[in-house]
């Protein structure tokens, strides 16, 4: 009997126990989510621009030849090859702005068909060489080249096979504007969350986290973006842009 009691005592107590624990928990979970209740933040995003002229240009150019005897292919191209470096002298793209200047040559073969025994057969056999001189311009007379590049296409009026890339342009140092542009985002942000916080009858409190997106450098009056960032290189004038995400507190 007196077994049967202390037994019946002793689950009494662990069940109270586990009671007093589980109440514990509850509280305090309560407890928890009343205090992120009361909690009060505002976030909101500044936006930076700036329009900066691009100070880099560079696009690839090349004169090609073709001829069935290779030595006197090369001979050809190299006097093609001096006539468009010629050219680009004429056009302000002198040798101190070329660079990575190659010469290639290929294999070119065609396709005869012919009959044996009532069945096609197909041959591929040589023709010619096809010879490429190919340079690289790289400059900061950007003006230069927005202007010029066109005008070396007039060598094809002389018979010469010639080709030019698209122009890119680029900004040597985009990173000299970036410390600009967080200070300005951040005013943004700022001022956007004190005229937030007026309009709901709050003062606004100490910032709580900062995020800094990603830099775009676009074209004008355009609105591309990219998770990772947009950087144009088909024009000279660009927008720089920049977004602050940051979190304040409410008091």
């Amino acid at each position: 009997m007196k077994r049967s009691t202390v037994a019946i005592i002793s689950i009494s107590i662990a069940a109270l126990t586990i009671g007093m624990v589980l109440s514990a928990f509850m509280l305090s979970r309560f407890m928890l989510k009343i205090q992120r209740t009361t909690e009060k933040s505002i976030t909101v995003k500044g936006v930076a621009e700036k329009t900066v002229k691009s100070d880099i240009a560079a696009f690839n150019c090349s004169i090609s030849v073709k001829n069935k005897n290779k030595a006197e292919g090369y001979a050809a191209l190299n006097k093609a090859s001096q006539i468009l470096c010629a050219k680009l002298d004429s056009l302000g793209f002198t040798a101190d702005v070329r660079e990575d200047e190659s010469i290639y040559c290929a294999d070119i073969y065609r396709t005869i068909t012919t009959k044996e025994r009532g069945k096609e057969i197909k041959e591929n056999i040589f023709d010619h060489y096809y010879l490429t001189y190919s340079v690289r311009v790289r400059t900061n007379k950007v003006d230069v080249v927005a202007k010029n590049i066109l005008k070396i296409h007039e060598l094809a009026m002389r018979k010469l096979d010639v080709s030019i890339t698209a122009p890119q342009y680029f900004i040597s140092n985009p990173e000299q504007y970036k410390l600009e542009l967080v200070n300005a985002a951040s005013a943004s942000a700022a001022e956007r969350a004190r005229t937030a916080a007026r309009q709901s009858g709050s003062d606004l409190g100490p910032l709580m986290t900062a995020r800094q997106g990603v830099i775009q450098i676009t074209r004008s009056a355009s609105n591309d973006t990219s998770d990772y960032g947009m950087y144009d290189t088909t024009s000279i004038q660009k927008v720089i842009r920049l977004v602050m995400t940051m979190e304040f507190a409410l008091k």
